[in-house]
């Protein structure tokens, strides 16, 4: 019952992680758009910092009948947090489980109920969406785990998360079919036939005298800036509106498009440089970093800072060399000629079989696609102080690399699966750095806001590379607008493709979890 609480926790401040990291690069995205668009004499409408917010219409004058006080949901979901922590750190088994049993399903099903009879849902219509969240956490755990070592414990964690989307999904239901141009926070309900209008709050918020309204919303999941005039008309229309986006020039609304992923991929290189300039660059040099206890090298008394000089009387002087040869010595005794401190030694090491399938190096210090069981020491490779300018230049590599990542994609497809992650690699990407320290959060969150700017490039409508190529087609159009038939084509086949993608990467996350270990 201890490692099944250190696991909820563990998941909670990954998450929590998760959704910092995002909302300050969405944040960092959108506000190249906003700026650009003050620039180019564009009005926005509103810029905010995360999303959704409070209901601040009151419905229950529409109610067929009286709920109970919402005190008492707020009384149940106090008792489920105290009886799972109280119970989770005293190691009582019994309040731990009827904790996390409130907490997971008699809360979500009672909230579902209520905001059910609330919005006037079509009966079930809500615990059919609690249900199916259920069910999809309960396949992917089922996938990622193959049903080993599986608790009621662990099951009732991920019915929880299943069951806060499934539970966000429908307190927000008002505005998901709102109009294009209805304001920020505006929903409407169809009760008895009526139109009814729910207005969500933000927390904070205020407007400048450009009127454009400042909003921290509530949930940290991203943010958004609101230029007005953004969504075509089927009379044309949009290019009419003052100080609008589609009354500019094709050129100003391809700035203010591109500007959100320069700024994507500028402030990756910021954050990679920093964290370059703290704690170093790796060294093509043979030399040890940190070591992982229990494993090889530091069970056989290998240090940090130790250089490889030879392997079995074989020279060493990159890293890269001395991966080729420990890869596939595993269970076999190797003697490294070290150097410590200015002085030899000599040190037998055995690497250990790696427990899942790990890309073979070539030669060149690149890797394959080909896979299998290679040895291992447990060993990073060191790390050297760098200045500022030559942090920035190694930072600014990031995207180059990332862009030819994609360009290796294109020319040999088959790579796909080796070179693209989806929401299970971030979140075990994010997992992972969350457990080594606040620079490797950092160093995380410089490539996803690299490759953030760089996916957002690709030519294709939703994403804003998409709608650059719309305007740059109006561009050589002397500012001709594209007729809204191309423009729904496009769109269509943009959708479509973001669609597949999607598929591509969540399949191939699965074929990481499922493939032979």
């Amino acid at each position: 019952m201890e490692s099944s609480l250190v696991t909820l926790l563990d998941y909670l401040k990954t998450g929590a992680v998760f959704m910092i990291v995002i909302t300050i690069l969405v944040a960092v995205h959108e506000l190249g758009h906003f700026w650009f668009a003050r620039l180019f004499g564009m009005k926005v409408d509103a810029f905010a910092v995360m999303m959704g917010g409070i209901r601040s219409t009151n419905l229950d004058d529409r109610l067929e009948r009286p709920m109970a006080p919402k005190v008492l949901v707020l009384d149940l979901a106090a008792v489920g947090a105290v009886l799972t922590a109280a119970g989770g750190l005293n190691g009582l088994l019994v309040p731990y489980t009827i904790g996390l049993l409130i907490l997971a399903i008699v809360l979500p099903v009672w909230i579902t109920l209520r905001l059910q009879a609330l919005y006037h849902i079509e009966a079930f219509v809500g615990i059919r969406g609690l249900l199916t969240a259920w069910a999809i956490g309960g396949a992917f755990t089922a996938f990622s785990t193959r049903l080993q070592g599986l608790t009621l414990h662990t099951v009732l964690g991920v019915l929880f998360y299943a069951s806060l989307i499934s539970l966000l999904i429908l307190y927000y239901q008002p505005v998901m079919n709102k109009a294009d141009d209805a304001p920020h926070g505006a929903g409407q309900l169809d009760i008895d036939g009526e139109q009814v209008p729910v207005s969500f709050r933000p927390l904070l918020s205020r407007k400048d005298r450009h009127g454009t309204e400042f909003s921290l919303l509530l949930l940290p999941l991203g943010g958004f800036a609101s230029i007005k005039g953004m969504h075509p008309k089927p009379d044309g229309s949009e290019t009419k509106i003052e100080s609008g986006f589609y009354s500019k020039s094709p050129f100003a609304r391809l700035m203010v498009l591109f500007a959100g992923p320069l700024f994507s991929i500028v402030f990756g290189i910021i954050l990679l440089s920093g964290v370059i300039v703290a704690s170093g660059k790796v060294t093509e040099r043979a030399v040890l970093g940190d070591l992982i206890p229990g494993k090889p090298a530091a069970l056989a008394g290998l240090r940090k800072g130790d250089e490889i000089k030879s392997i079995d009387n074989k020279p060493v002087s990159k890293w890269s060399d001395m991966m080729l040869v420990v890869q596939k010595s595993a269970g076999k005794e190797l003697l490294f000629s070290i150097q410590r401190k200015g002085s030899p030694q000599q040190i037998r090491v055995t690497p250990a079989s790696s427990a899942d399938l790990i890309p073979l190096m070539k030669p060149d210090g690149t890797f394959s696609s080909d896979k299998a069981h290679v040895g291992q020491i447990g060993a990073y490779p060191g790390m050297v102080r760098v200045g500022v300018g030559e942090a920035v230049q190694s930072a600014a590599m990031a995207p180059v690399a990332i862009v030819a990542g994609l360009g290796s994609i294109v020319r040999a497809p088959s790579t796909a699966k080796d070179q693209i992650g989806g929401p299970a690699a971030v979140a075990q990407g994010v997992h992972e750095a969350s457990q080594n320290g606040f620079a490797s959060v950092l160093r995380l969150a410089g490539l996803l806001s690299i490759s953030l700017g760089v996916m957002n490039l690709l030519p294709v409508p939703p994403l804003d590379g998409g709608q650059m190529v719309v305007a740059t087609a109006e561009l050589l159009r002397r500012g001709k607008r594209l007729s809204m038939r191309v423009q729904q084509t496009v769109s269509t086949v943009g959708f479509f493709f973001v669609l597949g993608l999607m598929t591509l990467v969540i399949l191939l996350d699965l074929g990481r979890t499922l493939g032979p270990k």
